[in-house]
This record gives structure tokens, C-alpha cells and sequence, in this order.
């Protein structure tokens, strides 16, 4: 069974809530990171966590990573999810596309 998610710390996100792109080769986002008001906009805490060998989100704050906007985000509802929340796809099932078409799991259109 796969379950459809929506990923909502994303560069758009960051983007449209002021954060500015800074080029950095050790930057998650392909030699860049995000920046608004001197904090680090953070894509996923826990591999930032695993990553930087620490565990609490005190020590992530300390490092200048926005651990407030982060956490704000994540309990925003996105709108679409709670619409499809309880969409459930078998493994192996095709996925209505629309005027009577289906994506099959071989990647097909029929």
C-alpha cells in the first residue's frame, strides 16, 4: 500500500517566506542555502540533526537554523492533503489520470 505525502519545507516555501537564496558549496540545496534575518531555513530537521551530530533543537538554534519557522510550517495544514488524506493506492494499481485515462505502475498511459 503507498500513501501519498506532501513535503512542506521546500525551496518554493522558503522563497515566498523571504528567505534569500546565498550560494554556498556546502549548502543543502545544490551549493546554496536560505537566509532571513540571520537564521537558516532548515529542509529536514532530523537528517540536519544526523548530520551536524547533535540532538536537541537548542543546539540547532545555536548553529543559527530557524527552528521556530521550521516547526511552524510543519503544523500547517495543507489543504490538498487533508482533501486526498485517505486516498490509499494498492501496490501494483493503476492511478486515474482524468478523461478516462490511467498511469499503470509499468509507467504506462492507457
Amino acid at each position: 500500500m503507498t500513501y501519498i505525502t506532501v513535503k512542506k519545507h521546500t525551496v518554493r516555501k522558503a522563497l515566498s517566506m523571504g528567505f534569500e537564496k546565498v550560494f554556498d558549496d556546502r549548502g543543502y540545496d545544490a551549493g546554496a542555502y536560505y537566509i532571513k534575518d540571520g537564521k537558516k531555513w532548515i529542509f529536514d530537521i532530523n537528517a540536519l540533526k544526523q548530520k551536524q551530530n547533535i540532538f536537541s533543537d537548542n543546539e540547532l538554534k545555536e548553529l543559527g537554523y530557524d527552528v521556530d519557522t521550521y516547526k511552524s510550517v510543519a503544523k500547517e495544514l495543507d489543504e490538498m492533503s487533508i482533501i486526498y488524506q485517505d486516498i490509499v493506492i494498492e501496490d501494483g494499481e493503476a492511478i486515474y489520470l482524468e478523461g478516462g485515462m490511467y498511469l499503470y505502475p509499468d509507467g504506462s498511459i492507457r
